[in-house]
């Protein structure tokens, strides 16, 4: 029985990837400082309750609903920087701002995705002896979001 060829993954890792705030118009984009952590919930779908007294098979029935624009989770070193302080003036204003995330893709492409938002959380620490500071910040997506491979 012949060997089995060996076949490489294309698998990505994610150093190199990226969180971009933008600002002005046309958008001028500023990379946020040490980032080391992006995850992008891309959307969810609202389930509707749509179970009558005469479900078949006595199974609960739903149907979609409207898809609500999803959430971005990063996590940085917190090394209190201008990228970072952005951050309260953003909220505190409450502004909706252009934003990236840019990220390594297989054959040497970046992929961007692309969006509105507006800054829904902030934390930081811990503050202890043997740890780094880490700041997290949210960020709600705003509409419709863009995704492109180049």
């Amino acid at each position: 029985m012949p060997s089995p060829a060996f076949v490489a993954s294309k698998a990505n890792l994610g150093y190199g990837a990226a969180f971009w705030v933008g600002t002005g118009s046309p958008a001028t984009y500023t990379q946020m400082s040490e980032i080391n952590a992006i995850v992008f919930a891309d959307y969810t779908i609202t389930e509707i309750d749509t179970t009558h007294l005469a479900s078949p098979n006595t199974m609960e029935e739903a149907i979609p609903g409207m898809i609500k624009p999803g959430t971005i989770e990063l996590t940085l070193n917190y090394i209190a920087d201008a990228t970072q302080a952005q951050v309260d003036t953003l909220a505190m204003a409450r502004t909706i701002f252009p934003w990236e995330i840019t990220g390594p893709v297989s054959g040497n492409k970046t992929l961007t995705i692309a969006g509105y938002g507006f800054i829904t959380k902030k934390e930081t620490g811990p503050w202890e002896p043997n740890k780094k500071q880490d700041f997290k910040v949210s960020v709600r997506a705003a509409g419709v979001v863009t995704w492109t491979v180049a």
